[in-house]
């Protein structure tokens, strides 16, 4: 399948089917953010997986506020995602570190996808809960929790509704709104 048919392959469901996941139905999805790309190579992405049924797993949905809580509580996996704020090689401050994030995520996603799991992020939880959970050093900031799983029998993806490339690629000089 290729790249993009992946991307239109992958949704955001908000609904799973329940049935746990191993750490072996995870690991090409972590093997490509290991992959993905990063300013200075410095790799801000850091994961905690708690899998359904081990320890770990409710607490760190507990983490999320209650609309994503309802949600969340069937899938098989949550990753709590994080960014290094810290350039390993020099201690400065990595200001391009959640795009490096935001890459890996990605590539962690549609590499879900091609398993046949399914994947959706969320940014509504208690930060400081996380870090407390955790007890995460002050270089490390929580960035979103992604719920991971199968999607139930029956379960029809609603219409993808994106903007137009028009409203997001422009020249230098264009009117940039």
């Amino acid at each position: 399948m290729s790249l993009l048919d992946l991307a239109s392959k992958r949704h955001s469901p908000r609904a799973f089917d329940g049935s746990a996941l191993t750490w072996e139905d995870l690991a090409n999805g972590f093997e490509a953010a290991r992959l993905s790309s990063s300013s200075y190579n410095n790799q801000p992405w850091r994961f905690v997986v708690a899998l359904r049924g081990e320890e770990g797993f409710d607490a760190l949905l507990n983490t999320a506020v209650d609309a994503n809580h309802t949600w969340m509580k069937d899938a098989g996996a949550i990753v709590g995602v994080m960014s290094s704020t810290m350039l390993e090689k020099t201690g400065e401050t990595d200001h391009a570190a959640l795009l490096g994030v935001g890459m890996a995520v990605g590539a962690m996603e549609l590499a879900f996808t091609e398993a046949g799991l399914a994947s959706m992020q969320a940014g509504g939880f208690d930060r400081a809960a996380f870090r407390a959970l955790l007890d995460l050093p002050n270089h490390l900031l929580p960035v979103s929790l992604l719920a991971v799983g199968r999607l139930p029998e029956g379960h029809v993806p609603g219409a993808k509704t994106r903007k137009s490339l028009s409203d997001i690629a422009f020249r230098v000089g264009d009117d940039i709104r």
